[in-house]
C-alpha cells in the first residue's frame, strides 16, 4: 500500500525555503535584538531576549549574576532571532546552537553591546556549532486577465 503522504508537497513550493549560511549571518548583522534559551537548574528551559552584536560569527551579549549566566556555564544554548508579518503570512528566522562562555571586554574586540536597563558586568560570547534559518513567503499569485461575472 502506498504511503498517503508521498503526495503531499513539502518544500519550496509551499513558500517555504532554508537560508544559506551567509543570509543567516546578514539578518543576524543587521539585527540587535534576539532570544537567548538555556536550560536552568531545574532542567526547563529559559528564554529571555538580549540585544546584542554579532562579531564574526559569534554573538556577544552582556548579563548579570542569574539564571542566564549560572546555565550558560554547564550546558550549550541556543539563540534566535526572527521576523514575522502576521497580515502577509510572511516571515523568516535564524536559530544558532552552540556553546557560550565568559569573555573580557577586550576580547571581543570591537564590540559594543550597551545594556538597556542597567550597566551587565559580564560579557557573553556564543560560539555557534550550528547556524540554520528558514523563511516563509507567501506562493505568487498569478493573475490571468478576464473572468466570469
Amino acid at each position: 500500500m502506498d504511503n498517503p503522504r508521498d503526495d503531499i508537497d513539502t518544500g519550496a513550493s509551499l513558500g517555504l525555503e532554508e537560508l544559506t549560511r551567509e543570509e543567516c549571518l546578514a539578518l543576524l548583522a543587521v539585527n540587535s535584538v534576539g532570544r537567548i534559551a538555556v536550560i536552568g537548574r531545574d532542567d526547563m528551559p529559559f528564554v529571555v531576549p538580549v540585544n546584542y552584536q554579532l562579531t564574526g560569527e559569534t554573538v556577544v551579549f552582556r548579563t548579570d549574576h542569574g539564571t542566564k549566566l549560572d546555565a550558560l556555564r554547564r550546558r550549550p544554548v541556543a539563540f534566535q532571532i526572527d521576523e514575522v508579518d502576521p497580515l502577509q503570512r510572511t516571515g523568516w528566522s535564524v536559530l544558532l546552537q552552540g556553546v557560550a562562555h565568559e569573555v573580557s571586554p577586550h576580547e571581543v574586540g570591537d564590540a559594543v553591546v550597551e545594556p538597556w536597563l542597567r550597566q551587565k558586568h559580564h560579557w557573553i560570547q556564543l560560539v555557534p556549532r550550528f547556524i540554520s534559518g528558514r523563511r516563509i513567503r507567501l506562493p505568487d499569485v498569478f493573475y490571468e486577465p478576464g473572468g466570469y461575472l
